[in-house]
């Protein structure tokens, strides 16, 4: 009779390797920037949007600002790397537009509340 309480055991270890084994610390993540939208004003941005998944184990908020060229389209987002593999790193030396849209999110996170609302799409 010790028999069936050992293959209990063993069936018990083996079922909790595979919940452990099946457990991925990575996966897909939803990459979030805002959209820029260029006028005679200087701009503005519209709120964070999903523009792709990246593969990753955590997407940090907190990074420097980048620009990123999403089809054909200019964002600009402080999500930590990765990037989506759609897009394409901008640098501001590079681009007017990317300097101005780093700019505005910057007025973004200044809390004052005039700019906030200088660089929101309305």
């Amino acid at each position: 009779m010790q028999t069936m309480p050992r293959c209990l055991f063993v069936a018990c270890c083996l079922l909790g390797a595979l919940a452990l084994a099946g457990c991925k610390e990575t996966g897909p993540r939803v990459y979030t920037a805002c959209l820029y939208h260029p006028n005679d004003q200087g701009g503005c941005l519209d709120a964070y949007t999903p523009i792709g998944l990246v593969e990753a184990h955590a997407l940090g908020a907190s990074c420097d600002a980048v620009c990123l060229l999403e089809d054909k389209s200019l964002y600009v987002s402080t999500v930590c790397a990765p990037y989506p593999s759609t897009a394409e790193l901008i640098l501001p030396e590079e681009s007017p537009d990317c300097a101005t849209a780093l700019a505005l999110l910057a007025a973004l996170a200044s809390g004052d509340e005039a700019a906030i609302k200088a660089a929101t799409c309305e």
